[in-house]
């Protein structure tokens, strides 16, 4: 048997959706218990030349705290199918020697000190559900439905493992969830930063979409779902 393959942070298997009226009370349905309810601004970076979002890594800090999400295999994309899998990184260390090799530059002492640009910012109010796994005792799914303050709404279904050898089967428990929960659907929904980069960066938005690092949306007239009743 081969090695796992144990990678430098666990990866995120989500899966996006649109979330219905009935979205909590199927939840609840399912055994899921409401375990947070936070608030928290997001702001994105990246250099001129948009190295790191053009390689599908994202930097972010929300809060006082930086974190980095990437595909778990060199040279992959994060978006498989309608899901995603990505490895995320708290450590600033670990941050700053990945960003560091993304750009191709030396490594520098801060994250601050690469000068990279704000090219997003926003809030999010979020309610997280834990919903437990049938056949594993003691792992849980996590549900989260958030809500932006630029009129956007999104629910994600996520699956944390620590080998990629566990990837597949977290594709399929995301996809199940989101088939019990009435949500499932075969094309990718968009999350909230390409829905901000599409409404308010719109060439950035456009390099992501011809490098595949985000899908298009399959009707170009059609507009991402932006909710003006949301904060």
């Amino acid at each position: 048997m081969a090695p796992s393959s144990h990678l430098s942070g666990s990866i995120e298997v989500e899966r996006k959706f649109v979330p219905g009226p009935e979205v909590e009370k199927s939840l609840y349905a399912l055994g899921a218990e409401l375990f947070k309810e936070i608030t928290f601004r997001d702001s994105y970076y990246d250099s001129p030349d948009l190295r790191l979002t053009l390689s599908d890594c994202w930097l972010r800090k929300r809060g006082d705290s930086w974190e980095l999400k990437h595909p778990p295999q060199p040279g992959a994309r994060g978006l498989i199918g309608a899901s995603t899998q990505y490895t995320e990184v708290t450590e600033e260390d670990k941050i700053i020697c990945k960003v560091s090799e993304v750009l191709g530059v030396p490594t520098p002492p801060s994250i601050e000190a690469f000068c990279l640009n704000e090219f997003a910012s926003f809030v999010t109010r979020r309610r997280s559900f834990q919903l437990p796994l049938e056949e594993s005792s003691g792992t849980m799914a996590v549900v989260d439905l958030d809500e932006a303050d630029f009129g956007f709404a999104v629910g994600e279904v996520e699956v944390i493992v620590q080998t990629q050898e566990e990837v597949q089967n977290a594709f399929q428990k995301v996809e199940e969830i989101c088939k019990k929960l009435g949500v499932f659907q075969e094309s990718a929904v968009q999350g909230k930063v390409s829905t901000f980069l599409q409404l308010n960066r719109v060439e950035h938005y456009k390099q992501l979409t011809e490098a595949h690092v985000v899908r298009p949306l399959q009707d170009p007239l059609k507009k991402p779902c932006v909710h003006s009743n949301h904060f």
